[in-house]
């Protein structure tokens, strides 16, 4: 798409580039039968499915009538040097994109208000003709020299009454900064409720200048919307009232039950919360308890609000009488008869104490308190039943504090698998850099990738055959075959795996080799008997260096025998993640090997079989 600064599309004069997508081109361009500037959106890719999309786009964004959204001069498809070129033409926007508004300086609450007004008028419209946006952001909301918004870019956008996504990842197609959270997991459609929380994580830029989440890569972000509360918005902008912080958290909710019924609602909330008076209130210290994603009930842990431990409740004040001196030696002599009480009883409860968190946690554990109690002096009844109760109480809040403990982590584990689960369906949404069926050495993609191709690594109508021989020794031995075309840094590998013979399979990746062809770099491998492993070496000939990141687990995902599986592989800046067959098996973090080849494994048996391991469909993701 370069060079066409100063190229005409039918009537359309371009001048320069404004903006960049990925599916398309904004160009500043001159309509000289109205004599007016325009915005001219060009696609530029060469995929039919996304060609469909931007066409859809233009129907869409022509179809509808709202003051605050975008309006479509004209489309049109025309060639240029032999190539046809497919545009939108729009009005051209003096005041750029919110984004880099709120780059500039944030919005004065009363400016935001008004912005927010203006951006829920034109998505509760939307939504009343049953269209999804599924991408708000402040880059797709767009100002006039008079400083009104305008909501635009409909790529994504579907109806509710659509049967396809036109798309292979569900609904986890917005950008992950405003994404909701129930949308990474799986089998989930974005509706309104969805779109309301891009809206609040644009309230949220809007309001403090900065996003509620911030994380190194995209992974740890879904993780944060998921399983994290966004932090107080009084804590960035401390002039804040606490009738706007209310508003704002609302409309970031995890449970979608849980935020504003409607883009206006949550837009008449917050400018009424605006302009009312600031209520002297203590900031509100938002703990992080783990979030528990049982969103098929929508229930989550609260909001925990720590106001009482900042502000003790008031007394009601009483007018102090003196005291008088008989009342004095009462209270002394009374507190000496308690300290002396208490020497007595003090070991006693001790014992009591003790013995009963030394039973806890087993199923006699209340009879242990009942007996120890039992023995206690008959003199003392009244305080050994006292004693039964304090012990009691002390071991339920134990117990109640553990189970709550073990809740969370237990939480927390299962929306890190949730989040992880929906993370392989988005990094495998966009066009591959890189598709091989790995059946055909002439394929122009599998030449380019420059494989291996000898007796151990041959391409055959069923896909990549990689073999090894068993030593003389019948010891196990490993073989691999290896591109050298492409070297990957991050990226997604999605490879098909069928173990014909022999131990195991598997995917090396950040590969690099020495003199004499050895391997370093990491091994995720997978056995014939549903078993998988995750390992690193400098040298995988000899064994130099060699670490199990993770070592041998059984997963059910693991299909055994000779079946087909399916092995995928995220790794960005550091952080690998594992899958097979779609669901998610460990995460690692492990930076050594940064960048390198793929390449392919096969691994004999112990008691002599040969290996022949097949791969196909090949597909390689930018991450």
């Amino acid at each position: 798409m370069a060079g066409l600064e100063g190229r005409t599309l039918d009537r359309y004069q371009l001048q320069r580039l404004i903006g960049r997508g990925g599916m398309a081109d904004v160009y500043l361009g001159f309509d000289p039968r109205f004599q007016r500037d325009v915005a001219i959106k060009v696609f530029k890719r060469e995929d039919e499915g996304m060609l469909r999309r931007f066409i859809r786009e233009a129907k869409l964004m022509a179809s509808l009538r709202n003051p605050y959204l975008m309006p479509v001069y004209d489309t049109g498809e025309t060639n240029v040097d032999g190539v046809s070129r497919y545009y939108i033409v729009m009005p051209f926007m003096e005041g750029g994109t919110l984004r880099a508004r709120i780059k500039r300086s944030r919005p004065s609450l009363k400016e935001t208000c008004r912005y927010l007004r203006e951006i829920a008028s034109a998505l509760d419209y939307m939504h009343q003709q049953g269209i999804i946006h599924r991408d708000i952001k402040s880059s797709n909301v767009l100002l006039n020299d008079e400083g009104h918004c305008f909501l635009s870019d409909f790529g994504i956008a579907r109806t509710t009454t659509d049967a396809t996504q036109m798309t292979s990842t569900g609904d986890v197609l917005g950008t992950v900064d405003y994404v909701a959270p129930e949308l990474f997991e799986m089998d989930r459609r974005a509706d309104a409720r969805s779109d309301f929380y891009s809206l609040g994580v644009l309230l949220f830029e809007m309001v403090t200048g900065q996003m509620p989440f911030k994380a190194e890569n995209q992974i740890a972000l879904i993780a944060m919307h998921m399983n994290q509360l966004p932090p107080s918005p009084r804590t960035i902008v401390p002039n804040l009232s606490p009738q706007v912080e209310r508003v704002m958290l609302r409309a970031l909710e995890k449970n979608p039950e849980r935020r504003y019924g409607s883009a206006t609602e949550l837009a008449d909330a917050f400018c009424l919360a605006v302009t009312a008076p600031a209520k002297q209130e203590p900031l509100i210290l938002r703990t992080e308890p783990p979030l528990t994603p049982a969103r098929k009930t929508g229930e989550y842990y609260p909001v925990y609000d720590q106001r009482q431990a900042l502000m003790p409740p008031a007394v009601p004040e009483k007018r102090r009488r003196r005291a008088s001196p008989a009342r004095t030696r009462g209270v002394v002599l009374t507190v000496l008869a308690l300290l002396a009480l208490l020497a007595v009883v003090g070991p006693m409860l001790y014992i009591i104490l003790t013995g009963a968190y030394a039973n806890f946690g087993s199923t006699g554990s209340q009879n242990a308190i009942t007996a120890t109690s039992a023995q206690s002096p008959a003199a003392t009844p009244d305080l050994t039943a006292t004693a039964q109760v304090v012990a009691a109480n002390a071991t339920r809040e134990a117990t109640n504090k553990t189970a709550t403990a073990i809740a969370g982590t237990t939480a927390t584990a299962q929306a890190q698998v949730t989040a992880t689960a929906g993370v392989i369906v988005t990094a495998t949404a966009g066009k591959a850099i890189y598709t091989d069926a790995l059946n055909n050495a002439d394929n122009p993609a599998t030449v380019a990738a420059q494989w291996d191709q000898s007796a151990d690594c041959s391409f055959n109508t069923d896909g990549y055959h990689v073999t090894a021989q068993t030593d003389i020794l019948r010891q196990g031995t490993l073989h691999g075959c290896l591109e050298t075309g492409h070297r990957y840094t991050n990226a997604t590998v999605s490879v098909d795996m069928v173990i014909q013979s022999g131990h195991s399979g598997g995917l090396f990746f950040h590969v690099k080799t020495n003199a004499l062809g050895a391997y370093a770099g990491y091994l995720f491998e997978l056995d014939s008997k549903g078993n998988y492993k995750v390992s690193r070496a400098s040298n995988y000939s000899t064994g130099a260096g060699y670490v199990a990141l993770q070592d041998w687990t059984a997963s059910s995902a693991i299909k055994t025998g000779t079946a087909k599986n399916t092995l995928q592989v995220i790794m960005r800046d550091g952080s690998e993640l594992f899958y097979v067959n779609g669901t998610f098996l460990v995460s690692i973090q492990d930076a050594t090997y940064a960048s390198g080849d793929l390449a392919l494994l096969a691994t004999t048996s112990n008691n002599g079989d040969n290996a022949e391991v097949v791969y196909s469909n090949l597909r390689v993701y930018p991450a």
